[in-house]
């Protein structure tokens, strides 16, 4: 299906763009516009199936877009959002067969019961209309009405249970005996495990046709279902029963090494044992949690039941030896240490996701614990962008792990190494100072820059330059302050202002303390001194 999302504020659309998961309602395209005008100019290339769309806009309402929409009879569901619960708005969109009317702020969960009920009415509304228009011919289009029932038993459009699937397919004309049992397979593409130059739609399209053509003979089989979240492309197959496990994992794998052949990246599937169709949407969400807690066995075809036999025991990581080995700085032994143990874990067959989460924090607890001895602030170190997608990515595969593990290995080490040279770190201190002089500057500030606590900082710099920071600041704004006084003809008010001093008559404070004057003796005496070395 295709939506459509009308709004002249941007933000809105991001929102409504982001909040829904649109793959499971079907929608598989989602245009923007921000003005009726330019609404209408992309019917030209495509209808929509589902138009949301704000009532108050410039440049013509959400009103004049429905009655736009319905006096040209375009087949559309029709759901406004607006700020106001007007009864006269919600009149005019009853008159205009709106199917829904929702108002800000937006709850993720009202919108997709709308949407749920608005798909379906629609769809119903199409079939209905399809049926009264080619009556017999609809026949011939039983493909699309399979696929359409399977999609809707997958994503759980149809109520789960026995009597509301016989009843589906008995009102959708279908020759599907509903006491049959199937197998569900499903196929998984970690977007980080595929060729980058694939854009979303081609590559969803490209292996939907693979793997159809190869486990049933024909290009889009009615009962292939293609879909993504933000790390994964999933296809599911709804297989017959009577195929053997022996028989799925060799259809499976050489599904699998097609699409690797050709669209260069790694499938892992999954397969159930026989079920009804009412139980597909059930063994779809766990066929989706297997495939989520499994970073170790990628690249393969598993029974539902192979995650059951991991055996799950606490484990725990030597924490000594460790830190031991992180304050002597050997960085290659921890990171092969690490690999050693995961690969003991794999082959004892122990390594499970809730065992490399397990390693994940027990491994930052030591360097949280390394980094707090040494009084840097371990917060702010790894609050960088780099470190937290490599975060986020350690859980997905072994690789990333291990890649997460070097990363905050090399990072703790060098840092701790660099704090030990101390003339770095206060040199890095003086240099902020020195570029940010003229703006508010404090301890807080100046630790926070160097991921050090405050206190630590203080004493580090105290004893390096025998000056405390805020003697150190106010020193070297006065320097800057006099250069100011001999260039130009600023006010001593706005001086102060540009060297960082709120109040005028501490600036001159801390000036007459310094150089034993104040700001305008300075700047006269200077001058005078000047005038007496010019020549007659």
């Amino acid at each position: 299906m295709y939506c459509l999302l009308i709004d002249d504020d941007v933000p809105t659309i991001h929102v409504l763009r982001d909040m829904i998961d649109w793959a499971k309602f079907g929608v598989t395209k989602i245009e923007s516009a921000h003005n009726i005008f330019d609404a209408m100019h992309l019917f030209e290339e495509r209808v929509p199936d589902i138009i949301i769309c704000d009532i108050e806009m410039p440049k013509g309402s959400g009103l004049d877009m429905i009655r736009w929409v319905r006096e040209r009879n375009y087949d559309c569901a029709y759901i406004f959002f607006t700020c106001h619960q007007s009864f006269e708005y919600a009149s005019a969109a009853i008159t205009y067969h709106a199917d829904a009317y929702l108002t800000k702020p937006f709850e993720p969960s009202k919108l997709e019961v709308e949407l749920l009920r608005v798909i379906d009415h629609l769809r119903k509304h199409r079939e209905q209309d399809e049926y009264s228009r080619y009556g017999q011919k609809w026949i011939t289009n039983k493909d699309r009405v399979e696929q359409s029932f399977w999609s809707d038993v997958y994503f759980r459009a149809i109520v789960p249970g026995e009597d509301f699937v016989r009843a589906e397919i008995a009102k959708r004309g279908l020759d599907i005996e509903p006491e049959q049992q199937y197998r569900l397979a499903l196929a998984c593409v970690n977007k980080m495990e595929m060729n980058m130059e694939w854009d979303s739609s081609n590559f969803q399209l490209a292996f939907r046709n693979i793997s159809s053509e190869m486990l049933f003979g024909t290009i889009d089989h009615p009962r292939l279902i293609s879909y993504h979240d933000d790390g994964n492309y999933y296809l599911a197959m709804i297989m017959e029963d009577d195929l053997t496990d022996n028989d799925m994992q060799q259809a499976l794998e050489s599904m699998m090494e097609q699409v690797r052949k050709l669209l260069r990246c790694t499938v892992t599937c999954y397969w159930s044992d026989a079920i009804p169709i009412w139980k597909i949407e059930q063994t779809r969400s766990s066929l989706e949690k297997i495939d989520r807690e499994n970073i170790i066995y990628r690249g393969r075809a598993h029974n539902r039941s192979f995650m059951g036999e991991r055996i799950s025991q606490p484990y725990a990581l030597d924490v000594d030896r460790i830190f031991d080995l992180f304050i002597r700085g050997e960085r290659v032994q921890i990171v092969n240490l690490l690999k050693n143990e995961l690969h003991m874990l794999t082959i004892q067959n122990k390594l499970d996701l809730q065992t490399i989460r397990t390693i994940r924090h027990d491994f930052m607890q030591i360097a949280y614990s390394l980094l707090y001895k040494n009084n840097i602030q371990a917060h702010r170190l790894f609050a960088d962008e780099v470190t937290r997608k490599l975060e986020k990515e350690a859980d997905s595969n072994l690789y990333n792990f291990m890649k997460w593990v070097a990363y905050v290995t090399n990072k703790t080490i060098d840092f701790i190494k660099e704090v030990a040279e101390s003339e770095s770190i206060v040199e890095k201190v003086k240099r902020y100072i020195h570029e940010h002089y003229h703006q508010d500057v404090n301890r807080e500030k100046l630790a926070e820059i160097v991921y050090l606590t405050p206190d630590y900082i203080a004493k580090r710099f105290k004893m390096e330059t025998g000056l405390s920071i805020t003697e150190y600041l106010n020193d070297y704004r006065i320097r800057k302050a006099r250069e100011m006084l001999l260039q130009d003809q600023a006010s001593i008010s706005d001086i102060a202002i540009n060297t960082g001093y709120d109040s005028v008559s501490y600036f001159s404070t801390v000036f007459k303390k310094l150089t034993g004057c104040s700001p305008n003796a300075y700047r006269a005496r200077h001058k005078a001194v000047a005038t007496n070395q010019k020549p007659v």
